[in-house]
């Protein structure tokens, strides 16, 4: 007896011309269009699928879109399509996709720090599209850091780098990595506007911990963090963290107390 065919699955026949409809779109190139349509009609379905594309890369790329040259950029465009395929259907996530496929081969034509500063615009473009509302965290804006736990803005987003990525632009090309690692924080402030913040490692280290032990006091963070430095005085570490705190309450990347 043949094998029974999924009721919900789409013929063969059916499945085969999407496939080659879809390869056609992809790489009009190197695959042909299905027989039988209009070549008028296949050539909007082109210009639209690779003009979205596009024009969603470039809006989500700005800074690295300007770098490129128009026909290397669209050139990439193209192999984006052909040669990736990606793991997600949200068309809010097609960022992430776009830096997994810049990660996985070795592109000609690009800056060296393209990788990277793409990573920065994705990350830009997750804080800005976050559900989370810091507005909405319910804490003690004005609670005493060093007693109690610590809120973080849930939008704050960690990364480090080998490049100075938020200082490129058309006018300013490095050309060659940077000597120590550069920290970055990026959040979504109340008013909806963008923060960002370079960190030394050790308020990296703050933020980290505050994220992965909120049951911990900030004080017991900061202890923690003298704890891993061996410092021959921790009080001294204590007492400059918490003016950090109070700095990072400043620009809203703590939002305040957590209740006990």
């Amino acid at each position: 007896m043949p094998p029974q065919r999924d009721s919900n699955s789409p013929p063969e026949s059916l499945l085969a011309l999407q496939r080659q409809f879809a390869g056609h779109l992809r790489d009009p190139a190197r695959v042909a269009a299905p027989e039988g349509l209009e070549e008028r009609r296949l050539a909007i379905y082109r210009r639209l699928f690779f003009g979205n594309l596009n024009n969603l890369f470039s809006k989500n790329f700005p800074v690295l879109y300007k770098l490129v040259d128009r026909e290397r950029w669209q050139s990439l465009i193209r192999e984006f399509m052909v040669d990736h395929r990606s793991t997600t259907p949200m068309f809010t996530e097609i960022g992430r996709e776009f830096v997994r496929f810049l990660e996985e081969r070795q592109s000609d034509g690009l800056p060296a720090f393209a990788l990277e500063l793409a990573h920065w615009e994705f990350l830009e473009t997750r804080v800005r599209l976050a559900e989370a509302d810091p507005g909405a965290v319910a804490c003690d804006t004005a609670g005493d850091l060093l007693a109690a736990r610590i809120a973080l803005n849930p939008t704050l987003r960690l990364a480090q780098y080998s490049w100075p990525v938020h200082e490129i632009s058309p006018g300013n090309r490095p050309e060659t990595p940077l000597e120590q690692p550069l920290i970055l924080a990026a959040w979504r402030k109340f008013d909806d506007r963008l923060g960002f913040m370079k960190l030394n490692a050790v308020t990296a280290r703050l933020l980290e911990l505050i994220d992965r032990q909120p049951e911990l006091a900030g004080r017991a963070v900061l202890e923690r963090i003298a704890e891993e430095m061996r410092a021959p005085d921790p009080a001294t570490i204590v007492q400059s963290g918490a003016t950090m705190l109070e700095r990072l309450r400043d620009r809203g990347i703590v939002l305040g107390t957590l209740p006990q």
